[in-house]
């Protein structure tokens, strides 16, 4: 089985509790090239055509293929390059905040909750769900490294 790009939240750690295969990408039982949960993570041939779907989903991955990187610039850099869209949300000493853009209709539909000029209240608890799996936080920091919010 190939590589299966996620494009919606999937949470890694309800997949671990299910025998689902060691490979989070695939769900075949294959040595892991990194593990980011107990023994289980992504094999060698996801890792190889890996492409980002979902922020939140990838962190542990997008981390890991980002640890090498020295600077805020070349972090920005591989995000595009991998297909992550960054929307700007402020700098603070030598942190940067974006929001990683995991579906780009919903968040434009609903960007004045997103940046909270409206309140997130005035729709209803499945368009909430909707809205907040549409984006992740991001933290890249000026050395390189990069924490993502889920």
């Amino acid at each position: 089985m190939l590589f299966r790009k996620k494009k919606t939240y999937e949470d890694v750690y309800k997949w671990r509790r299910h025998n689902n295969g060691t490979c989070f990408y695939c769900y075949e039982d294959k040595p892991v090239a990194y593990a980011f949960v107990g023994e289980k993570g992504i094999c060698q041939e996801c890792l190889a055509n890996f492409k980002v779907g979902h922020a939140g989903t990838d962190r542990h991955v997008i981390t890991y293929l980002t640890r090498s990187l020295t600077s805020h610039e070349e972090t920005v850099e591989w995000l595009k390059k991998h297909g992550v869209k960054l929307a700007p949300n402020g700098q603070q000493k030598d942190v940067h905040y974006y929001f990683a853009i995991n579906n780009m209709g919903i968040f434009n539909t609903y960007c004045a909750i997103i940046y909270g000029n409206v309140d997130i209240s005035t729709v209803s608890i499945a368009t909430q769900k909707r809205i907040m799996d549409s984006y992740n936080d991001i933290e890249i920091f000026k050395d390189g490294s990069i924490r993502i919010i889920y």
